[in-house]
């Protein structure tokens, strides 16, 4: 888990331990790899390395030197950051682009970077590897990009109205604990997302009961490998399913299968119509101040107010 603790006068009492032993540092990040990174100034030249961790800058109003290419139509580059120099796509960082932006501070995605670290630490380059999938990733990072960027209050701001959102929705369904599986497809495999997925914590957060979430699999894991036979015993009341893609063209053709798929149409799911394909945007792609957009479409989806 991430945690940060400023180390200025005025901190919280919880972080008093670590401001001492800090002496006067600006700030010190435990990071989502266990590294403890201490940063002795507010940073001048921070490059993001993927999409989701370029908004939270945006959302706190920081200043970039780098930032990942963007090529898909469902993120966006923010128009604050449309100049800022690109470091190659999310996937395929160029290192060597990284590293000639000279950067004071990195902030670089566990998933998709980490393998980098090393090499940036070599030359001589702090780096804070973060997750961003679950809603408490979310409001940690947003409240480390604060940190980092002298926007402590902005940042707090933003948590306080997104927790008011998401609790304002989870009182609008009933809250009646329906079975669901999230199936996320790709042309090689087929796997559940867990709770430690985005559209695995917005089940969580609605109180749904994901139907692959049997206490087998550790807490890191966000998707599992999963079979047909186990999908028809757990007989989920909704599916939901995630893939990269156009949201339409995705639903035609996994409808399709399911349909003559007969392992597939003897879920209830199935035969009531009860198969929704989650939008990239929301369910893909971190949706950071957007969270509460994403419980709300699956809240609507589960409780039939999605057609």
């Amino acid at each position: 888990m991430a945690v940060f603790a400023l180390v200025a006068c005025g901190c919280g009492s919880d972080k008093s331990d670590t401001s001492q032993n800090a002496g006067q540092a600006y700030a010190v990040i435990t990071d989502d790899t266990g590294k403890t990174v201490t940063l002795d100034k507010k940073p001048q030249r921070v490059v993001v390395l993927s999409s989701s961790l370029m908004n939270f800058a945006a959302d706190v109003g920081g200043e970039l030197a780098g930032r990942p290419t963007i090529k898909s139509d469902d993120a966006k580059v923010p128009d604050s950051y449309q100049s800022v120099p690109e470091v190659g796509p999310v996937f395929n960082v160029s290192a060597e682009a990284v590293i000639a932006l000279k950067p004071d501070l990195i902030i670089a995605s566990k998933s998709q970077h980490e393998a980098l670290v090393p090499l940036f630490e070599q030359n001589g380059i702090k780096v804070v590897v973060l997750t961003s999938k679950t809603y408490d990733d979310v409001k940690r990072n947003m409240t480390i990009f604060g940190q980092i960027f002298d926007k402590k209050e902005i940042a707090e701001q933003h948590i306080a109205d997104m927790d008011k959102k998401i609790e304002d929705i989870r009182h609008k369904f009933p809250g009646n604990h329906k079975k669901i599986a999230i199936i996320h497809a790709t042309p090689s495999q087929v796997s559940v997302e867990m709770k430690n997925s985005i559209a695995g914590s917005c089940a969580d957060i609605l109180g749904l009961d994901n139907v692959a979430a049997d206490g087998q699999v550790t807490s890191s894991d966000a998707q599992v490998p999963y079979s047909m036979e186990k999908l028809a015993q757990d007989n989920p009341d909704i599916i939901f399913i995630t893939t990269m893609g156009k949201k339409e063209k995705v639903e035609k053709k996994m409808k399709t299968e399911f349909q003559n798929s007969p392992a597939w149409s003897v879920l209830e799911a199935v035969k009531n119509g009860r198969v929704y394909v989650l939008p990239e945007n929301l369910f893909l792609l971190n949706p950071g101040l957007n969270y509460p957009e994403s419980v709300e479409y699956m809240g609507r989806a589960v409780y039939g107010e999605l057609h």
